[in-house]
């Protein structure tokens, strides 16, 4: 038996010392493809972020309007601005008063969604 594992082993050892993994050439290869790919994708990423936070704005915009439109229209509760991100804290719900939302873009784009005669109107953007 121990010439059996002795003769397994010298096999094992006489194919030499083939080096295992990845050239140096391979590596950098990799890192440029990577590289590639963040520099086209990164900006993509941050028009979807921004088109996503003007959204948000746009939402929150209308819900509070609508809120306040519930209110004015039935006497319920007031809607509070705190609950929405966008929606200033002094925000106060009165008939003709508009609602406006401000994005985390940079530059900020604010919506506004007036109330006429308790109804909202369609928003405005200040990008448009």
């Amino acid at each position: 038996m121990n010439t059996q594992f002795q003769s397994i082993l010298s096999k094992k050892l006489a194919k030499g010392n083939k080096a295992n993994g990845f050239t140096l050439i391979e590596l950098m290869v990799v890192v440029a493809i990577v590289g590639v790919l963040s520099a086209v994708g990164l900006p993509q990423l941050l028009k979807a972020q921004d088109r996503a936070y003007v959204s948000v704005a746009r939402q929150e915009a209308v819900n509070y309007a609508k809120e306040c439109s519930i209110h004015l229209l039935t006497g319920a509760a007031a809607p509070s601005s705190a609950q929405y991100d966008t929606i200033p804290t002094a925000q106060t719900c009165v008939d003709g008063v508009d609602v406006i939302a401000t994005s985390d873009t940079d530059p900020a784009v604010t919506m506004t969604v007036s109330l006429d005669g308790s109804i909202p109107t369609k928003v405005v953007s200040s990008e448009d």
